[in-house]
């Protein structure tokens, strides 16, 4: 059995949201990507060709023709026209998954083109609903899981306290979602001219100049949002689909890379990687480290230690994995004064990544002394790649990345902003794969 699976957790997935639905206005559903022109496709969904003048003609009345219609226009950007097709579409075939989808986000982003605040929470709201129909009916697309995100009753996400600021913003948002280019840039323009560190600003200038098939342009405003705020992923997404678009696909990787170093915890911070590889004939999976044993915080310095009864027999000291019984001891020293000590600003203990690197240093060391002293005789392939892992100085990396909790992911910000380089090199090394 491989050591590597797709090691990373999803428990921490709900404690960061996305920030803003327009992020996922470039993750083409996948049921709908299926229709299309595969060539013109990358990595995170994206068409990534020049509009096309027109969307081809509809040459029958049938459903297809029809939904092919929508898809291009879709595809153009052209979200207003788009919609009132696909609400045809869905009165006909109202299980139509790819339809669904679709329209979900066709309302979200028709919704920016009200200027009345209730009549836009209200298209959000009924957008969200569509999204929840689309899954039901089997699209579990990134798409629709993005606008799934949104809250149920609509409500929307402020880019910005300054008035003037969110009024461009707004704009800019109307216009994109109308296909109307030049008006959503200068809108962007003015904004970030208005507030040099809004974020989005520069984000989605990158993306109209993307959409205009300008990658001078659309890089340099992917490098400028990631300057203002180089912890948020989106930027890096986008740049790493724009340089697919290029045929730059090592460069891609690294900002597919970039962008899960930014923000591990968020679903869409994986779409492009995951994307990229099957592209690559590559797999994306990580270690498989089951440590065995289990440790808890009961509260009021006490903690209970369960010991795996598989750890004391003769096997267990042939295949190395007797020296999880030194993980569990290691962590226990945490539950008491060292966290106090360590730790004087925390009121109260939590699971850092100081302990869990420490029990697994532990490990190593035991494993070691194993191999030198001749015990061990085939050591088991999880504890081999525990042991590499920490020869290459990448413990922390994998803890953060492939074995988070709550507590431990508090301790990502202070690590990510001291060694990115380690984390990127992790998930290049460690995590991609030629498949199988």
């Amino acid at each position: 059995m491989s050591i590597f699976a797709v090691g990373r957790t999803n428990e921490m997935e709900n404690q960061v949201r996305p920030r803003l639905l327009a992020h996922a206005r470039n993750l083409l559903p996948q049921a709908v990507s299926a229709v299309l022109t595969i060539a013109l496709l990358v990595p995170g969904a994206r068409a990534q060709t020049l509009t096309p003048p027109n969307p081809p003609a509809q040459t029958d009345g049938s459903y297809e023709a029809r939904k092919q219609q929508a898809i291009a226009l879709y595809r153009q950007n052209r979200m207003t026209e788009a919609m009132p097709l696909l609400e045809k579409l869905h009165d006909e075939k109202p299980t139509d998954a790819a339809v669904l989808g679709l329209l979900s986000f066709t309302v979200l982003a028709n919704s920016a083109t009200f200027s009345d605040s209730e009549m836009r929470k209200k298209e959000r709201a009924r957008a969200r609903k569509l999204a929840v129909e689309a899954q039901a009916a089997g699209d579990n697309s990134n798409l629709t899981k993005a606008v799934l995100d949104i809250p149920e009753d609509g409500s929307e996400i402020v880019f910005s306290d300054r008035a003037a600021v969110q009024s461009a913003m707004d704009e800019g948002e109307a216009a994109f979602a109308k296909g109307n280019f030049d008006a959503a840039v200068a809108a962007y323009s003015r904004a970030l001219a208005l507030d040099p560190k809004q974020y989005h600003a520069a984000l989605f200038l990158g993306d109209v100049y993307f959409k205009r098939g300008d990658h001078e342009q659309s890089m340099h405003w992917f490098a400028r949002a990631i300057e203002i705020d180089p912890n948020q992923e989106t930027a890096y997404r986008y740049w790493g689909d724009d340089l697919v678009a290029q045929g730059r696909w090592d460069d891609a990787r690294d900002k597919f890379i970039d962008a899960i170093v930014a923000e591990p915890y968020r679903r869409s911070s994986w779409v492009g990687l995951s994307q990229w590889a099957p592209k690559q004939k590559l797999t994306l999976a990580f270690p498989q480290i089951n440590p065995k044993g289990k440790i808890e915080d009961k509260g009021e310095k006490h903690t209970n230690i369960t010991i795996d009864p598989s750890m004391l027999n003769e096997n267990a000291k042939k295949d190395g994995t007797n020296a999880w019984f030194i993980y569990t001891l290691a962590r226990a020293t945490w539950h008491g004064e060292k966290f106090q000590n360590e730790f004087p600003q925390e009121k109260a203990y939590r699971h850092t990544l100081r302990e869990e690197v420490d029990g697994l240093q532990a490990v190593v060391r035991q494993v070691k002394e194993g191999l030198a002293k001749k015990e061990i005789k085939q050591l088991d392939p999880g504890l081999a790649a525990l042991v590499k892992l920490a020869n290459e100085g990448l413990l922390e990396s994998y803890v953060l990345i492939s074995r988070p909790d709550e507590g431990i992911g508090k301790d990502y910000p202070a690590y990510r902003d001291a060694h990115r380089d380690k984390l990127h090199q992790y998930i290049a090394v460690w995590g991609i794969h030629p498949q199988p």
